[in-house]
């Protein structure tokens, strides 16, 4: 793993390693969106980058107990998890637009990453609850680890994102409420697409089981909103802090 100046592992305490593996699910929810919005092209190099970074963590994080590991062990660097900081910064700041017809806040298109995230962390008690569904995912990363060889060490190519994705429908597929993806009904005819999309769930789903291995909770995530805001901007400036 190649070690950058501002990147010290040592650095990060228990809160922030939890928080940045948070990050990770909401950046594959992010992804997520933007894929089902605007294709594969469009979501541009830097999507394309941030995706990759996510599918190599989702094929070393293993199903375990409480994991000793820190967040960073399946990243580069910070920057690798920067646009899942910026979501789940945002989420956490304006989760809702309140619309003057309902007494109910209701969640914009801009938030969908937000409930893609929410159910990602539900999903993941279920799916890891289930030892076929472990398996199913154990078998499916040690498959891809072999096989990368042949497709040139590429985290994208459309052979690896596929069996991701079914992987996915065969496990998270399989337990209602499913979650559903808005976006462009012309793409989602499109196998290749939706191999993203559903590959992009997957990485969240093993961001998900990493933040519950380093004790993340929903109900503490709720109530402790405040913590979390301080971590991610603690985190951001640890990007950039020389050492």
């Amino acid at each position: 793993m190649t070690e950058l100046p501002f990147q010290q592992p040592q650095t990060l305490n228990v809160r922030q390693n939890r928080t940045l593996a948070l990050a990770g699910v909401f950046q594959a929810a992010q992804l997520t969106h933007m894929t089902a919005l605007t294709g594969q092209k469009s979501i541009g190099e830097s999507g394309n980058f941030y995706l990759e970074q996510m599918v190599k963590a989702s094929l070393n994080i293993r199903p375990s107990g409480k994991c000793s590991c820190q967040t960073l062990d399946f990243f580069n660097q910070l920057a690798d998890i920067s646009l899942g900081l910026k979501t789940l910064e945002s989420s956490i700041n304006q989760p809702f637009n309140t619309s003057p017809t309902s007494r109910l806040p209701k969640l914009s298109s801009a938030k969908l990453p937000m409930s893609y995230a929410m159910a990602l962390l539900q999903l993941e008690k279920k799916v890891y609850s289930n030892p076929k569904f472990v398996e199913i995912i154990e078998h499916s990363q040690q498959k891809i680890l072999r096989q990368l060889s042949f497709f040139d060490n590429n985290y994208l190519h459309p052979s690896v994102l596929a069996s991701l994705a079914q992987t996915y429908v065969d496990t998270a597929g399989q337990i209602n409420p499913r979650i559903m993806v808005r976006g462009n009904a012309e793409a989602f005819k499109d196998s290749s697409h939706t191999d993203r999309i559903r590959a992009s769930l997957f990485t969240g789903l093993q961001m998900a089981h990493l933040w519950r291995q380093l004790g993340g909770s929903s109900w503490g995530m709720i109530f402790s909103k405040r913590k979390l805001l301080k971590d991610i901007q603690d985190l951001a400036r640890l990007q950039y802090q020389v050492i």
